[in-house]
C-alpha cells in the first residue's frame, strides 16, 4: 500500500486497500457463521431423532403393559421381554423426558470442541 501511494502520489489507493480489508473480514465472518449453522442443524436433527426414538420406546412400553394386562385378564402368563435393567432404564427415561446413551457420552467426550 505504501509503495503504491509513493509511486502515484495519491491517497485514493488507501481507501481501496481499506475497503478490501473490510470486505474480506465480512466474507470470512460469513463463512464462519455458515459453518456454525451447519453444525447446529446437524445437532438439532440428532436431538429430534433422539426424541422420536424416546417417544417410540415409551409407546412400545405402554403397548406391552396393555398386552400384559389383557393376558392377565385371560389367565395367560408370558415371560417378561424386558429384564430389570431395561425396565429401570425405561422408567428413568419416562421421568426425565430425555437421556443420552453411554455410547453418545463417550463419543462426545472424545470429540473436539466443534464436533457434535
Amino acid at each position: 500500500m505504501y509503495i503504491v501511494r509513493d509511486a502515484e502520489m495519491s491517497r485514493m489507493f488507501d481507501s481501496f486497500f481499506v475497503s478490501c480489508v473490510v470486505f474480506g473480514s465480512f466474507v470470512i465472518l460469513n463463512l464462519m457463521i455458515a459453518v456454525q449453522a451447519s453444525y447446529l442443524d446437524k445437532a438439532f436433527d440428532e436431538e429430534d431423532n433422539r426424541q422420536k426414538e424416546l417417544q417410540e420406546k415409551i409407546e412400545m412400553k405402554k403397548r406391552l403393559k396393555m398386552e400384559r394386562d389383557e393376558m392377565e385378564e385371560y389367565g395367560e402368563e408370558e415371560e417378561d421381554p424386558f429384564d430389570e435393567e431395561q425396565e429401570k432404564e425405561l422408567s428413568e427415561v419416562e421421568e426425565n423426558g430425555r437421556r443420552r446413551s453411554s455410547r453418545k457420552k463417550k463419543e462426545s467426550s472424545k470429540s473436539g470442541c466443534c464436533d457434535f
